[in-house]
């Protein structure tokens, strides 16, 4: 008789054990308990993966911040016009964009220029403005 209450509150607990894992996975059906525990298995592993991913993710964006920013700085004498340049050497960008936005705003890039130094990369952009007279409506 004691094996047999033994036994009924080691399945009763058993049961609410099933039952918390079963509330704990993403599903919209009543699952068997051996589905339960493939879910939950398959759940844990996913979550798993997704932390990993999250962590290399999180490593990567801790080295970005070590990054020096990134400095312009831009002169003027008549219509020269010097852009100038330094980001780290590790640092993605496009260097044609700046090239692009001089020459859209009307001026002939003349020469360019790139410095390596140590982890830092220098650019300098020297460019001659033509200024385009304003029409009058």
């Amino acid at each position: 008789a004691q094996r047999n209450i033994k036994e009924k509150h080691r399945r009763t607990h058993m049961k609410d054990l099933i039952s918390q894992l079963a509330s704990l996975i993403p599903s919209s059906s009543k699952l068997s308990m051996p589905e339960i525990l493939d879910e939950a298995t398959s759940y844990i592993t996913h979550l798993q993966k997704n932390k990993e991913s999250l962590e290399r993710r999180r490593a990567l964006l801790k080295e970005e911040d070590h990054y020096e920013p990134t400095v312009m700085n831009i002169t003027t004498s008549g219509s020269t016009l010097e852009v100038n340049l330094i980001c780290g050497s590790n640092r993605n960008f496009m260097f044609h964009e700046i090239i692009s936005v001089l020459e859209e705003g009307a001026a002939e890039v003349i020469n360019v220029t790139q410095f390596n130094s140590g982890d830092r990369v220098i650019f300098s952009v020297l460019s001659k403005v033509h200024f385009r007279p304003t029409q009058a409506e």
